[in-house]
Parts: structure tokens; C-alpha cells; sequence
């Protein structure tokens, strides 16, 4: 005849915590990895943006969330019917020179000034900008209406 084994009571409540360490163990570097991975899949926004045009010359500012992981900020101008009528460029984050007459770039901080040389003039802009990370992937574009 077979004996039969019962656990006690000690060695069921060692078998259950090892049970728990291994899936809080695992659920904390899900969670981890999550958080990375969120992180890195999508570019940041701009946390505010403004133009001022003046005798036809446009000035773009915007303040980004954080400065570390920009590589470049595209900017369309127009009307709501063609947002690039007016303006379309693409500007490398950081670079001063090289770029095309009329324009400018200065940044302070994580306030950006782009100088966007002769604007068309419109009564109504529509104005969309976005914000490229390091891994290239494009954030949402933050939009505005003005005059």
C-alpha cells in the first residue's frame, strides 16, 4: 500500500509566496518595460506656439515640453482650406546656419524662435506644428486659428 503525503501547512505557504514573488516579479518589469516603451514610441507636443507678423515678416515661437529628445519641428501655414499655402518648412532642431534665405532659427532654453522671412498676407491663418523625436517618430500636431 501507498502512503500518502499531505504538505503542511509550512511548506503550502512557501510554495504560494513563491508563486506571488514570481508574478509581482513579473508584473513590475511589464510595467517597466511599458512605461519605455511608451516613452519612446511617440514624439513630444508643443506645450504652446504663437505668430506675430509684422509689415508681411512672420516670426513663429514655440516652447516645447523638453529639449533632449528633438530632432526636428515642422511648421505649416496657411488657410484652413490649404494649410501650406503660406508657409511650409521643416526645420532641423538646434541649426543656426545654413538655412534658406529669410530664415531663422534661436533657441533659449525650450523656447524656440523661427523666423519665417515674407509672408502672404491672409485675414485668417491656420497654423499647424509638430515636433519629430531622435527615434524619428512624429508627435500629434498642435494646431491654432488667428489673425
Amino acid at each position: 500500500m501507498k502512503k500518502l503525503y499531505i504538505p503542511s501547512g509550512k511548506d503550502m505557504y512557501c510554495a504560494t509566496c513563491k508563486r506571488n514573488f514570481a508574478k509581482t516579479t513579473f508584473n513590475q518589469v511589464l510595467v517597466v518595460f511599458l512605461t519605455f516603451l511608451s516613452l519612446e514610441g511617440k514624439a513630444q507636443t508643443p506645450l504652446d506656439a504663437n505668430l506675430s507678423i509684422s509689415n508681411n515678416t512672420g516670426i513663429f515661437s514655440l516652447v516645447i515640453p523638453d529639449s533632449t529628445n528633438i530632432s526636428e519641428i515642422e511648421l505649416q501655414i496657411g488657410s484652413i482650406a490649404n494649410p501650406t499655402e503660406v508657409f511650409e518648412h521643416t526645420f532641423v532642431y538646434d541649426q543656426t546656419s545654413g538655412l534658406p534665405t529669410g530664415l531663422s532659427y534661436s533657441r533659449a532654453g525650450v523656447n524656440i524662435n523661427l523666423g519665417l522671412g515674407s509672408l502672404t498676407p491672409l485675414n485668417i491663418y491656420h497654423v499647424k506644428t509638430r515636433l519629430k523625436n531622435g527615434s524619428g517618430a512624429w508627435g500629434d500636431w498642435y494646431e491654432f486659428v488667428g489673425n
